[in-house]
């Protein structure tokens, strides 16, 4: 579903529109490339999200400022001050539409998610692949043993 150099596990679009909304209502929402590099800069931001449309200079300014992302890497726990960035599989219409607003959004950020579980929606992946990788290990100790 999401799919960048930056992989996030397939997530559901309907929830990930769902517990959008939900930061939109409650939560502390930017909407704007500007604003959303000047947070992502000043690591205001919790989570990035840009429209699969998004211009390549602007997602370049996420990959080359060296943060963590939700991507698989492992390194996406905002306990650590890093910053989840995640690719919309939709295009900014479509993302300005989750938002009610009748413009294109080419990015946004989070700096509060409110009540949503949208970092734990965006995420599963880094728990799943450290599974996949234990999972492999036990899977060669066995075959190792029967040999």
């Amino acid at each position: 579903m999401a799919e960048t150099g930056r992989k996030v596990a397939s997530v559901a679009l309907s929830d990930v529109n769902r517990e959008l909304q939900k930061v939109f209502k409650k939560g502390k929402v930017l909407i704007g490339s500007k604003e959303t590099i000047k947070a992502f800069m000043r690591k205001e931001g919790r989570i990035i999200i840009h429209a699969s449309n998004c211009p390549e200079k602007i997602k370049k300014v996420f990959e080359t400022a060296g943060t963590g992302t939700g991507t698989g890497t492992g390194t996406d726990t905002n306990e650590n001050g890093e910053v989840i960035v995640y690719e919309y599989p939709a295009n900014s219409l479509e993302l300005g539409l989750i938002f009610g607003k009748p413009y294109p959004i080419a990015s946004l950020c989070i700096t509060d998610t409110g009540d949503s579980e949208i970092l734990r929606i965006l995420r599963p992946n880094v728990h799943y692949r450290e599974k996949q990788q234990d999972i492999n290990m036990r899977m060669r100790e066995v075959r190792e043993k029967y040999r």
